[in-house]
């Protein structure tokens, strides 16, 4: 349930494979409660994403992330139909992908220390629809920052995997947010310290 004012709900696609329960991050906004991702995901049709397809918008998409598995394509956050994917990739690297336009960060994390927050990473993606900049945050940190282009395919935003529902992400998530215009990187930096996303809306 989108707990902002926009009413952005999501639909839980293979209830099976989702549950809530278990703590969040120590460091988070909501430390006692988060979600678990093996398969299912979520669609959410009220978000839509064309004016990102068609180079007139921009993203910001969070979340604090605890992977059990890191291997293939784990992708959080997608579309409906080709297009966004971004999520882990490429042995074990934060992903940002526009179908065709893909890059990986620069930490992989099978060697990250995330013991300060019991294995929680919190991950940020952001786009410049303006100026066709993608940037990934690893907490807080700017991981990587350069060219990239619109992405295409159609249709909503995806929570839990990319393409209509495929290359799952697997672990727990709590604080996943989204916005339409990119963060900045005191933004991000804040969220990563424990701000809670609906200060952000």
């Amino acid at each position: 349930k989108d707990k902002s004012m926009n009413g952005f709900d999501g639909e839980i696609k293979r209830l099976e494979q989702l549950s809530i329960g278990g703590s969040g991050p120590v460091g988070g906004a909501s430390p006692k409660t988060s979600a678990s991702f093996q398969g299912g995901y979520l669609n959410v049709p009220g978000i839509d994403m064309s004016d990102i397809i068609r180079g007139q918008g921009s993203y910001t998409f969070a979340a604090w992330i605890k992977p059990s598995d890191l291997g293939g394509n784990k992708f959080l956050f997608g579309q409906t139909s080709q297009g966004i994917h971004n999520g882990i990739r490429n042995n074990s690297f934060l992903h940002q992908a526009h179908w065709g336009a893909d890059t990986n960060g620069s930490t992989n994390l099978n060697g990250y220390d995330a013991t300060k927050n019991d294995g929680w990473i919190h991950a940020t993606w952001t786009y410049d629809g303006e100026t066709d900049t993608g940037k990934i945050y690893i907490d807080g940190k700017l991981d990587w920052s350069g060219d990239k282009r619109a992405p295409n395919g159609s249709g909503n935003l995806i929570i839990g995997g990319s393409n209509g529902g495929g290359d799952n992400y697997k672990g727990q998530v709590d604080d996943i947010a989204v916005w339409d215009t990119p963060l900045s990187e005191d933004q991000v930096l804040s969220l990563s310290k424990g701000a809670s996303p609906l200060l952000r809306d």
